[in-house]
């Protein structure tokens, strides 16, 4: 069996687990945003934008370096286990001193404790960098989307049961370690691995020295991504930055739990297909063709139905969230489709192009947030689709010319998705219009006026594939009974 079909047979698996796991979690979440008030997004938001980049660190970019490395051994695992676990106390430790400033930054005393119990996840987290990254490395697809799907399930229901007790903002952190403690739980029942009683600095120095670029990269991706509810918190305050948390929330959760599946079964491939140029460009476009096929519908149609989508997914209370939903829509189709050029990128052993980038991006987006803050709510997320897009078309660009891809060849890779979005949108303008008019006097229900959008808008962009690319599905059809 070659390694693309082992990994697409893993990641059949994984797509089904991450496909039940994220219905569960777009319905828990709305459920529990129904009990809960803006105000503990927004101080959950504020609890951790410090200790949340101390978190960055937390892998040091060793899981990357694990599943990238071509060979390892058995007692460079083990050294590499024992480190992160004194690595892990010692950033818990750092949760407990960090949230003094954060109560001084923001104001708000009730950020103690919540702050510091941010902790807790370092800790757990430490045991399973390892374990975890092992399974990645064996395209053992199935068994992770196995551990997430129930970890995401068990955490979730614990999190209805906090809420209906009146928690509030303990019910996001107390969802966070459960998860997180189930997860140590379930990966040490079924893997076979245990670290021996071993330690050695030198064997894992390589491992630091690729992983501190990764470790670099996203720390400054966390300080240019944090800064826009830093400042709206600190500008806004919490009640306002909880209208924008929570949108951004429903706005990463297709990246969050397709696009991360996506590129959790590529990097290990792209890894081993580091030497063999023309087969990982292929690659590389087979990634950006299917990103774009998935996220250009579900953001577009997001942001086109976003005004009657809200109020009767959440209720009137999360109107003002609107509007930061539709800008933050079509800033995740850029990060969603760039993605592929940090993978290719890391495969073949460049973890400083990100690093660079990185640096660029929190060199100008934090100043723009700044401005943008002040401006209110709906201005703070424009950064996001003015400065940002900016920025990545150039990354894009370079990165296209070090593997040999010619433009021409991406634009045409990305083509047929815009194409087919733009199908399934004038439909759906042509529905919105007749829905409205023709049952006007009968006070027509949006719920209803949701659903048949929806669903017309999933028949359109399937039969223009059907017509344009039959070959995708057809292909995809293939693989499946393979």
């Amino acid at each position: 069996m070659s390694i693309i079909q082992d990994a697409y047979r893993g990641g059949r698996w994984l797509a089904l687990f991450k496909a039940i796991s994220q219905s569960l979690s777009w319905i828990f979440t709305i459920i529990i945003a129904r009990i809960l008030v803006p105000e503990d997004y927004g101080l959950m938001e504020m609890a951790t934008i410090i200790t949340g980049f101390v978190g960055l660190f937390s892998q040091l970019g060793l899981g990357t370096a694990i599943i990238q490395r071509e060979e390892i051994k058995d007692q460079e695992l083990s050294s590499l286990f024992w480190f992160m676990i004194g690595w892990g106390l010692v950033l818990s430790v750092m949760c407990v001193i960090l949230a003094y400033p954060t109560v001084r930054i923001f104001d708000e005393r009730r950020l103690l404790r919540v702050t510091q119990s941010v902790g807790i996840l370092y800790i757990l987290g430490s045991l399973i960098i390892v374990p975890q990254n092992l399974l990645h490395r064996q395209l053992r697809f199935k068994t992770i989307g196995f551990i997430e799907g129930i970890s995401v399930t068990i955490s979730c229901l614990l999190m209805i049961l906090i809420a209906k007790l009146g928690a509030g903002v303990w019910t996001l952190i107390c969802g966070h370690i459960s998860r997180e403690l189930i997860t140590v739980i379930m990966i040490y029942s079924i893997m076979s691995w245990r670290p021996r009683f071993h330690f050695y600095l030198p064997e894992i120095k390589p491992y630091i020295k690729f992983g501190l670029n990764v470790a670099g990269a996203s720390s400054l991706r966390y300080i240019y991504s944090k800064s826009d509810r830093f400042f709206g918190g600190r500008i806004l305050g919490p009640h306002i930055l909880g209208y924008y948390s929570l949108a951004l929330s429903l706005a990463v959760i297709p990246i969050d739990k397709l696009v991360t599946l996506i590129n959790t079964i590529a990097f290990p491939v792209f890894s081993r297909y580091q030497n063999k140029k023309q087969d990982f460009n292929n690659l590389y476009l087979i990634l950006v063709r299917m990103i774009s096929f998935i996220v250009f519908p579900i953001y577009m149609g997001g942001f086109f139905l976003a005004d009657q989508l809200i109020p009767a997914a959440l209720g009137h209370k999360w109107n003002s969230a609107i509007t930061p939903f539709k800008i933050l829509c079509l800033a995740q189709i850029i990060v969603a489709v760039t993605t592929s050029n940090d993978i290719a990128n890391n495969a073949q052993g460049r973890p400083h192009w990100p690093l660079r980038i990185s640096f660029i991006y929190a060199t100008f987006l934090p100043f723009s947030f700044y401005v943008a803050s002040k401006y209110g709510l709906n201005f703070l997320a424009a950064p996001w689709i003015s400065v940002f897009p900016l920025i990545n078309v150039i990354y894009s660009y370079f990165t296209l010319r070090q593997l040999g891809v010619k433009i021409i060849d991406y634009i045409k890779t990305i083509l047929h998705p815009i194409l087919a979005t733009l199908t399934m949108l004038f439909f759906l303008i042509m529905l919105r219009e007749f829905y409205f008019t023709a049952f006007s006097h009968l006070a027509p229900s949006i719920n209803y006026y949701l659903v048949c959008s929806i669903m017309s808008g999933m028949i359109i962009y399937i039969l223009y594939i059907l017509i344009f690319q039959r070959q995708i599905l057809l292909s995809f059809l293939s693989s499946a009974r393979s």
